[in-house]
């Protein structure tokens, strides 16, 4: 029942190896830590952002700029196609599946000192109850490890997060009906993206597999200046230079958008794993009623 209620990412694989880190990152605006010894301090920031990275840089090879996605040497495809099986995306629709979601945030965002302690446990925004927006949970044998917010700005539903932030880009867009999918809020759990290298494509497959749903003219999302590298090399997105702070987390973000109506073919023949079906587009986004009992959604009896 649960396979048949959830959409497993696994397809042919053609696509760029870049060096981006599936795990937490400080921001540029850590805050010191009071009261702390500095070799203290400065093993804590080798540990949560210096570490990962060289970590990942012996995962992916780096490769020189190019206007076009670099394609994956055979073993790492294998590699890709191997992990992307054993991955499900699917809508949360319920409280505890959403309740999840935003502690996972909550977790990810602390780590990185993006946000302050709060009692609350979780991290929740205004965005994350509109009508145009999906909120998506990525579970690797049945235990969420990632998760990332969707809104579809159109005619009809005219607001979404990075419009708030980049009107001046985005505006224009909408004065001329064009439909947009937005991302934000990815988060991860910080231990188990340490195991799955390969994360951020299926991220990002999920995205795109949104933009064909809605039959998007433009995608967009407003990431930290550090992630920008990601969508340019992945899917030659167009980068914002502008820098906005976000009201509620320490770190700056600029945009940066795909005009998808114009381009996906070309995406799709430079990265195939990008392509859904017609039917796993509508299991995606028309999900069943059921409950998916993921590990570690529902509490431990006492």
């Amino acid at each position: 029942m649960a396979a048949a209620m959830s959409v497993t990412v696994a397809q042919q694989l053609r696509v760029s190896p870049l060096v981006l880190p599936a795990v937490d990152q400080n921001s540029e605006r850590n805050p010191p830590i009071w009261g702390v010894a500095r070799h203290e301090c400065t093993w804590n920031f080798y540990c949560r952002l210096v570490r990962p990275f060289l970590w990942a840089m012996r995962v992916h090879k780096a490769n020189p700029p190019s206007g076009n996605p670099v394609v994956l040497s055979a073993p790492r495809a294998a590699q890709l196609y191997h992990f992307s099986k054993r991955v499900t995306c699917r809508l949360a629709v319920s409280h505890v599946e959403r309740d999840a979601i935003f502690k996972l945030r909550y977790r990810s965002y602390l780590r990185a000192g993006l946000i302050s302690q709060n009692s609350f446990g979780r991290y929740l925004e205004h965005a994350d109850h509109a009508a145009n927006t999906c909120l998506m949970g990525l579970y690797v044998e049945r235990k969420l490890v990632s998760s990332l917010r969707l809104q579809m700005g159109s005619p009809i539903t005219p607001s979404f997060s990075s419009l708030e932030h980049f009107p001046n880009v985005l505006e224009p867009l909408q004065r001329s009906n064009k439909t947009v999918v937005d991302l934000s809020c990815v988060a991860t759990d910080g231990e188990l993206a340490r195991q799955y290298v390969w994360l951020p494509y299926v991220i990002l497959r999920c995205w795109i597999v949104a933009a064909e749903y809605f039959d998007a003219d433009y995608i967009a999302a407003a990431v930290r200046p550090q992630h920008q590298v990601f969508y340019k090399r992945a899917l030659d997105c167009e980068l914002h230079s502008e820098l906005r702070p976000l009201p509620h987390q320490f770190t700056s973000v600029g945009l940066v958008t795909f005009n998808f109506a114009k381009s996906a073919k070309h995406l799709y023949e430079n990265l195939p794993f990008l392509r859904s079906t017609p039917s796993e587009r509508q299991e995606l986004f028309e999900p069943d009623t059921t409950p998916f009992k993921a590990t570690g959604l529902y509490p431990s009896a006492p």
